[in-house]
């Protein structure tokens, strides 16, 4: 009896000092609830949701101050940065969307010693840059974020946006021509081009707080001409101009859209997180009512326009996708001509197909890392494949406007960086041509590296295509810290792109694998169902498939295994770590989508009931229940360490998702490891205030991630 009680009190001693190991801020709970279709769930942090509340505000600097106190400590985070820095300064200038309106040459870069991008602009290749806008014209605390010339080349819509907060942004018109800004401020939010010269549609609502839910019936599109004063301009879609086009749940938004010159109608998209959309279309300069032309059910994922033809990508009896065509002047679905029948790989239209003045870009990719490219002749039609070699895994063909043909080509792959030229879809360049001022670089350390493209049963024996990439040099010994990264949601691919982290990881000997599980688009929108609402679980257990591949193949050990992903990525690591607490050292959900139960209760939530079911249908409501990690978090559980972050501007994941769920891990983990919430309060949906912050927070992160998973640093 006396040893039992020795044992007994010894365990009640380890328990208690693993709580003692942290001195995480206090963490009140509060008696709440929920009942739906017969089930109460408790959610005894709901408080946290008030993020107006002072004391809720108050919990979450007290988060901050101890995280970063606790990052602090890093040994390894100002070398990492310093590292990362290195890395930077491989291509001096990073220049990118580069676009053309005439002779003249548009294009972002940043150069080395520069913290956030600025739009230059030079005649021909050769000619002297211009610096055309930077951020101070906005405001120290705000970033570019986008440019759009319009389709009459005579104005350019230049957006920034502040401190993350991306809803809020703010738009200037520059005049092409005559080289300067016009007065011009439109009273919301640009949302693009409009018929007719120097014409421009934009968004109003009743206020931009990104923690407060705005109705989509309040938001309002207005049409603004360049040069006139906004009190004159007239509303073209509202609630009540156009009630039918709006859904009082909020499932849905609503947005017009041009196709551009030599196109008669202007059409209206509604949508949500679904990759299929409704489209009404009305002849350009007419006030009779929006005509639906796509429904829903035609399982349309993009669309292209060109005179009065219209092209578009249909997933229906077709889960890889098909290329259609039908007229604008009689838009008969039914009567739409096949232009590309489906095939083995998915047609990967992603935020739509590109085009240049005669022809449309058609990409196909294999697995979410070999993109292969054809070409549409919107004159005749004719498909056929590009002229251009496709000698690495991603090739993005960008045409330069729509007066031409002309087009930029990128080219990278996991180990390769991205390398520039261009030639003209019609009459291609006997060979490809570069441009002088913009370089391309040679990396460290890609010698080193092995990339494998390998398939792995799944928990259900389904083959789950998994990229490893890894330094040739280690031992398989399962001795090896490794780091997973994954999204699985939407029907959007991983791809593999270059990434110089990664590069500068595996040169350190970290395992990186990339699995395209479940829920993504690498096998067409059959494997987006299956893991989507019920089918979901699929998704965190491919991950879980993944780690326990990477230890059997002797990359790694549990002890040493690290996973991140972001947004709707979030459901994959909370679900992945809370089933499988014993498979993962470190876990980082980046902005995640913790607590799904209460998911369409935020400002960004019920247009993503599409994706994730709602809680009023109750089969979906068991699926969320099941998605959901706060609810499966159990006390006295050893899970992994974890780094939880929140930006506090995110228009997306709302803040007290992050919240609520490192609260319960806090509360609950008995490992003895780490569970610290980072809150970035100059950030929105994951991004940095500028590149230096950007490398300074990636640096924190892969010192945690580094330091949990066992890495010793070589001696130097």
């Amino acid at each position: 009896m006396y040893k039992l009680f020795s044992l007994s009190a010894l365990l009640l001693l380890i328990y208690s000092n693993s709580f003692s190991q942290f001195s995480y801020p206090p963490t009140k709970t509060v008696d709440s609830a929920d009942t739906w279709h017969n089930i109460t769930i408790r959610d005894p942090y709901r408080w946290l949701e008030d993020l107006k509340s002072e004391e809720t505000q108050n919990w979450f600097k007290a988060q901050h101050d101890y995280t970063e106190s606790m990052l602090d400590k890093s040994s390894m985070a100002d070398q990492l940065y310093r590292d990362f820095l290195a890395m930077d300064s491989v291509q001096p200038d990073k220049v990118a969307k580069v676009r053309q309106v005439g002779n003249t040459l548009f294009y972002f870069n940043i150069r080395l010693g520069d913290a956030k991008p600025k739009l230059y602009k030079r005649n021909g290749e050769k000619g002297n840059e211009e610096l055309v806008a930077d951020n101070m014209m906005w405001g120290a605390d705000y970033n570019l974020s986008d440019y759009e010339i319009d389709p009459y080349q005579k104005y350019i819509a230049i957006t920034a946006g502040e401190g993350g907060k991306e809803i809020t942004s703010v738009t200037k018109f520059y005049n092409i021509a005559e080289g300067r800004f016009v007065s011009d401020s439109i009273p919301g939010r640009y949302a693009g081009f409009a018929p007719g010269e120097g014409n421009v549609y934009y968004m109003q609502q009743p206020g931009w707080d990104v923690h407060v839910i705005v109705e989509d019936k309040d938001r309002v599109f207005k049409q603004h001409k360049i040069g006139t004063d906004t009190l004159t301009d007239k509303a073209i879609l509202s609630y009540q101009l156009n009630p039918g086009l709006y859904t009082l749940d909020n499932t849905k938004e609503i947005s017009p859209s041009w196709l551009g010159p030599g196109c008669n109608y202007e059409v209206v998209y509604s949508y949500s997180v679904s990759p299929f959309f409704e489209v009404y279309y009305r002849k350009l300069n007419s006030a009779s009512s929006w005509k639906k032309i796509i429904s829903e059910a035609d399982q349309v994922t993009t669309l292209n326009g060109w005179h009065n033809k219209l092209f578009f990508v249909s997933k229906k009896n077709a889960p890889n996708g098909k290329l259609m065509m039908m007229y604008m002047d009689d838009p008969d679905i039914s009567k739409a001509t096949l232009i590309a029948a489906e095939k083995n790989m998915p047609l990967e239209a992603g935020n739509g197909l590109v085009q240049s003045k005669n022809f449309l870009v058609v990409p196909y990719m294999k697995n979410g890392v070999q993109l292969f490219h054809y070409t549409v002749d919107m004159r005749n039609n004719r498909f056929s494949k590009i002229p251009f070699p496709e000698t690495t895994n991603l090739m993005y063909l960008t045409p330069f406007n729509k007066n031409n043909d002309d087009v930029h080509i990128v080219r990278s792959g996991w180990t390769t960086p991205l390398t520039y030229t261009y030639s003209n879809f019609d009459k291609p360049f006997a060979t490809e041509k570069t441009f002088s001022f913009r370089k391309s670089a040679t990396y460290p350390f890609t010698n080193e590296i092995k990339v494998e493209e390998v398939e792995i049963p799944g928990h259900d024996g389904v083959m789950i295509p998994v990229s490893v990439i890894y330094n040739k040099n280690i031992k398989l010994n399962g001795n090896n810290p490794a780091y997973v990264y994954s999204y699985g949601a939407y029907g959007i691919s991983s791809g593999a792109g270059f990434n110089p982290s990664y590069l500068l990881m595996a040169h350190k000997g970290i395992v990186i694998a990339v699995p395209h599980v479940r829920g993504g688009g690498e096998k067409g929108e059959s494997w987006h169902l299956a893991g989507y609402k019920q089918s979901k679980p699929n998704t965190w257990k491919d991950l879980n498939s993944t780690a326990e591949y990477l230890v059997s193949r002797g990359f790694t050990s549990a002890q040493q295994l690290a996973c991140e992903g972001g947004s709707a990525g979030g459901i994959l690591i909370g679900r992945a770590v809370t089933e499988r607490p014993d498979l993962w050292a470190c876990a980082v959900p980046q902005v995640g989508c913790l607590t799904m139960v209460r998911q369409e209760f935020s400002p960004n939530g019920a247009i993503n009931t599409p994706e994730f079911g709602t809680v009023k249908n109750v089969n979906e409501f068991f699926a969320l229940m099941e998605m959901d990690a706060l609810l499966h978090v159990t006390n006295g559980t050893k899970y992994p360490a974890m780094l939880i972050t929140t930006g506090w501007n995110d228009p997306r994941v709302i803040s007290w998702q992050p919240a609520k769920f490192a609260a319960a891990v806090q509360k609950a983990s008995t490992s003895g490891k780490p569970v610290l919430l980072q809150v970035d309060y100059n950030a929105g949906h994951g991004d940095s205030k500028d590149k230096f912050a950007g490398y300074r927070k990636e640096a924190r992160k892969w010192a945690f991630i580094l330091e949990q998973t066992g890495y010793k640093i070589p001696n130097r």
